[in-house]
């Protein structure tokens, strides 16, 4: 949880929900917590006669914890102490997908020196992408679910591939309060024996429907990470090049900006294998759901097409960002001619 920004009071509730929530006898729940009021700690929920106790199993003196290094340190600690045949991620915080700090609100800016930085805000740093990915050991988690925004991009998952083999994420934002409402029916299907991440989604999206108004609004994908090479493989031998500037393709901003668009509608007018791409893409997304319309009342967007997974399509007004872009293995694998 980084919530060492904007995010504080919504850790603290979130914890308390989790301590609500029925453990299995086949798991254990750690939480590494970092707040604007609080040194960075580690924390465990375990189940006593009495009930759901929060232990503290170790603090950690002041530090950023969107530092990639950081996060390594802690992975490593815990694969140490608390060893496990699989072990699953649950992440909550900021995030803009596989985007550079600071460009979702100012995408077209070519004066500030760009990072690839899009996750675990942290006061006023964030983690790259492939920084993160790069801190997590190949093959470690059986699942890493997104509770943070812009994470079902196309870009992310295609660095992540070998670092788990599901993610469960969003194409839009993650309307607050997010899933912590669901928690206590969503989470247990992570903590069995064989893990129901179907069921998990199914539940938030139960969840969601109950929400009034724009805070009903959801997407949501679950992705098999395993399908990717060939979907790439698929993209890079049926089209030449992007669609041009992404127009009249299905998108999932609100900010000032288009930068995530739908995956499938970004290739189903341009290329000639619009049926192997749309099988490559079912490959990969699993499960998805999507509102008809996401927040229209706070400038928001109906939602026509929605694949489960968003792409970035480079845009003449955007010369910094599209450099950024082909740092990215997804770009390359789609680019680059075998």
């Amino acid at each position: 949880m980084g919530g060492d920004n904007n995010l504080s009071s919504e850790v603290n509730s979130k914890i308390e929900q989790l301590k609500s929530v029925k453990i299995s006898p086949y798991s254990r729940v750690l939480i590494y917590t970092d707040t604007k009021d609080d040194f960075p700690q580690l924390l465990e929920i375990s189940t006593t006669s009495g009930g759901n106790i929060l232990k503290t199993l170790r603090e950690y003196p002041e530090s950023n914890s969107a530092d990639a290094e950081i996060f390594s340190s802690v992975l490593s600690e815990i694969r140490e102490h608390y060893p496990s045949s699989s072990y699953g991620l649950v992440l909550f915080s900021h995030a803009t997908g596989w985007l550079p700090e600071g460009t979702y609100n100012n995408p077209s800016s070519s004066s500030r020196n760009f990072e690839s930085r899009s996750i675990l805000l942290d006061g006023n740093s964030e983690m790259e992408i492939p920084a993160f990915a790069a801190a997590i050991p190949d093959g470690m988690f059986d699942f890493i679910v997104f509770e943070a925004c812009y994470m079902a991009s196309v870009e992310v998952a295609y660095e992540l591939k070998d670092k788990a083999r599901s993610i469960v994420a969003s194409s839009a934002e993650i309307v607050s309060p997010g899933l912590s409402r669901c928690y206590a029916e969503a989470l247990p299907l992570l903590y069995q024996q064989k893990v129901d991440l179907q069921g998990f989604c199914r539940a938030i999206e139960k969840d969601y429907a109950t929400r009034p108004d724009d805070y009903s609004s959801l997407t949501l994908s679950l992705i098999d990470t395993k399908g990717l090479d060939a979907l790439a493989s698929i993209v890079r031998e049926s089209s030449s090049s992007f669609p041009n500037n992404g127009v009249g393709i299905q998108t999932f901003d609100r900010g000032s900006g288009t930068l995530f668009f739908d995956l499938e509608d970004c290739y189903s007018k341009s290329v000639k294998q619009q049926a192997a791409i749309r099988t490559a893409i079912k490959d990969c997304v699993k499960w998805k759901t999507a509102t008809p319309a996401f927040m229209p009342t706070y400038g928001g967007f109906n939602i026509r097409a929605h694949c489960g997974l968003t792409t970035y399509i480079p845009q003449q007004d955007y010369n910094r960002l599209n450099d950024v872009y082909k740092e990215f293995k997804w770009y390359k694998s789609i680019t680059h001619k075998h």
